[in-house]
């Protein structure tokens, strides 16, 4: 194997790695919604497309670091991949039945709201990104 593809798969890798911390980070920003949702700051509609988008950026740090251990190892970690690929869809999966659930339990307010929305459409968006990325990992693992 070249150096240079070596060096391809550590970068790919490393930078899976900081979009895992990203994914840490957007849960952390979940939780404090939640956490003022119960201290009676927010109501459940208002909080509810938040705390979404915090539980599916949770799985998405694990999708994450599946992707990011199936890049560093190259070809043998194409079974990792395909895990990985496996929960992005399940999880985009859940994002799309738990929005509407949450606009059937609450009422369309519960997403229509700026802060709602954004919740709502950065849960999806994330979701898709990460597909996006285990796709990659999927192709780049796939052959040595």
């Amino acid at each position: 194997m070249s150096a240079e593809r070596t060096d391809r798969r550590a970068t790919l890798a490393s930078l899976t790695g900081v979009l895992a911390l990203v994914d840490g980070g957007f849960a952390a920003i979940g939780l404090l919604v939640f956490n003022a949702h119960r201290s009676g700051h927010l109501s459940a509609a208002e909080a509810a497309t938040f705390t979404l988008f915090g539980a599916s950026a949770a799985v998405g740090a694990v999708v994450m670091l599946l992707a990011a251990t199936a890049l560093a190892r190259g070809p043998r970690g194409h079974g990792i991949a395909r895990v990985a690929s496996g929960v992005a869809w399940l999880r985009l999966a859940g994002v799309i039945i738990t929005l509407v659930a949450i606009a059937t339990a609450f009422g369309s307010s519960a997403i229509i709201g700026m802060f709602e929305t954004v919740g709502a459409v950065v849960a999806v968006a994330d979701a898709v990104f990460a597909l996006l990325i285990t796709g990659i990992a999927l192709r780049r693992t796939r052959h040595g």
